[in-house]
């Protein structure tokens, strides 16, 4: 039984890595516009013995994302903007379709409307948006409508899914996912601002400290049921 002991604190200890791996991913998003702040989820995992004994290992098989919103900053940039509750942009890249709640916006050299990475943003046709905001009435409604002083140009695509954890984060503030877009509800657009993480720097801290006490108590652990197995080769082998 003492190999199984080892495999068991093994398992644990394989999942707090992945634990601390996603609360340094958090940390290290904590000036990230829309960043989401995300947590391990495990399940136990049993495993009979041919004595019909049962095992039981932790493992991680996903991760789970914090939906709500952060707080929402004022740039002074009529290019930003906050997007309310779970609405996303559509954002085109070389590889397709993807989404985003990062509203740090910018015109690149033909005047087309980009995201940070200088990835195009869609209107509410699919097709990228093409601006000159020179004129000092431009501004973005609501509803995502663009106009200027010749009145409405065109709108933003903000779409919403059924079931947002279902979107996979891929980097630089975009998500993918298989789930078919819908009508957002209740979402709204404020220009001029951002919305910042919504990861709480002290609680992703003392999570950090917990686990890493549960790390090493862990790793003592082992070392001693280690230490009783060499003991006991030793008895056995002056026997």
């Amino acid at each position: 039984m003492p190999e199984i002991t080892g495999y068991i604190t093994l398992s644990r200890q394989m999942a707090m890595e992945r634990q601390m791996e996603v609360i340094a991913n958090n940390l290290a998003n904590l000036s990230s516009t829309g960043y989401k702040g995300e947590s391990v989820l495990f399940e136990e995992y049993l495993e009979t013995t041919e004595q019909g004994d049962s095992i039981s290992y932790v493992r991680d098989y996903g991760t789970s994302r914090d939906l709500s919103e952060g707080e929402f900053s004022p740039t002074g940039n009529p290019m930003d903007i906050a997007i309310s509750k779970g609405g996303y942009l559509t954002v085109e890249t070389d590889t397709g379709l993807y989404y985003s709640r990062n509203g740090n916006l910018r015109l690149d050299a033909i005047g087309q409307l980009v995201s940070d990475e200088g990835f195009p943003i869609l209107d509410d046709k699919g097709k990228p948006i093409v601006l000159t905001p020179d004129d000092p009435t431009f501004e973005i409604a609501k509803d995502g409508t663009i106009s200027n002083s010749l009145g409405p140009l065109t709108k933003l695509s903000i779409v919403s899914f059924e079931n947002e954890q279902n979107l996979s984060p891929v980097g630089s503030g975009l998500h993918q996912t298989d789930e078919p877009e819908i009508p957002p509800e209740g979402v709204y657009v404020v220009q001029g601002m951002l919305e910042g993480s919504n990861v709480t720097p002290i609680k992703e801290i003392v999570k950090m400290i917990d686990l890493s006490r549960s790390y090493q108590s862990t790793a003592t652990l082992m070392k001693d049921d280690a230490e009783l197995v060499n003991e006991a080769i030793e008895s056995l082998g002056r026997v």
